[in-house]
């Protein structure tokens, strides 16, 4: 890991990637065939595409399965599958195919109406700086409001699960010793929750896990500088009180 974590932003280039489902069969061999990023398109990035939902919807073969092929028990299965975005993708491909199986040992092939096939997409991560830099652990707390939803998403998740591993934030935060902080973001983020939600409780986790440290450092402050800083407060609220009130207020 690197003494510093540069933080960055990035943009998903989406293409086809080559393989299309009618039924729940060819559903099941597309999710065997295709390369984990796809699997990571359809079902981990859904907070992206919808970072201020209240609630996250389904990933998108559990949205398929229940408006194309009318099978919401099936879709119910696929949506609480992939409802862990830290999960390993070759384990989440697993529990998807094990699904699918059993359903279509037990079911009569469902064919979706024309023009409503499942088509797999792939994307392209195409990174870019966003200029701010940690170099302690701590200075991650006030720069993550600074940190848009993309780049929240890319530190957290996409890093974890796709690489590269030094942009992992929370095994940097561990790495240099930050570990509760690590652990709340890693706890947070595997709630599965919408990523402003997500973003907005983080910052203000690590802001109160940070409240016992920042007073420890008071208290081991000459008194000179305590008293210093008491006045300065004191002066600015005597300087709001004598300020002249306009006409308006």
């Amino acid at each position: 890991m690197t003494a510093s974590f540069p933080f960055s932003t990035v943009a998903h280039l989406e293409y086809p990637a080559g393989r299309s489902a009618s039924d729940l069969n060819s559903l099941r061999e597309g999710i065997a065939l295709v390369p984990p990023e796809s699997l990571f398109f359809h079902i981990t990035r859904v907070s992206v595409r919808h970072p201020r939902a209240r609630d996250l919807p389904p990933n998108d073969f559990a949205n398929w399965a229940a408006s194309a092929l009318q099978e919401p028990e099936i879709a119910e299965r696929l949506a609480f599958a992939g409802a862990q975005p830290l999960l390993n993708l070759e384990e989440l491909r697993a529990s998807l195919l094990r699904i699918l199986e059993e359903a279509s040992s037990r079911k009569r092939a469902e064919t979706a109406p024309q023009g409503a096939s499942f088509h797999f997409i792939s994307a392209r991560s195409v990174k870019a700086g966003l200029g701010l830099t940690a170099e302690e652990p701590e200075q991650v707390v006030p720069l993550w409001p600074r940190i848009d939803f993309a780049s929240a998403f890319y530190h957290l998740v996409e890093a974890r699960i796709l690489g590269p591993a030094e942009d992992d934030l929370v095994a940097w935060l561990r790495s240099r010793g930050a570990a509760k902080l690590a652990e709340s973001a890693e706890t947070l983020t595997m709630g599965g929750m919408p990523l402003m939600r997500l973003h907005r409780e983080i910052g203000a986790r690590w802001r109160r896990s940070l409240i016992p440290s920042r007073l420890l450092r008071r208290t081991e402050e000459p008194d000179a500088a305590r008293r210093q800083e008491a006045r300065a407060v004191v002066a600015r609220f005597a300087g709001r009180l004598r300020r002249p009130k306009g006409p308006s207020e």
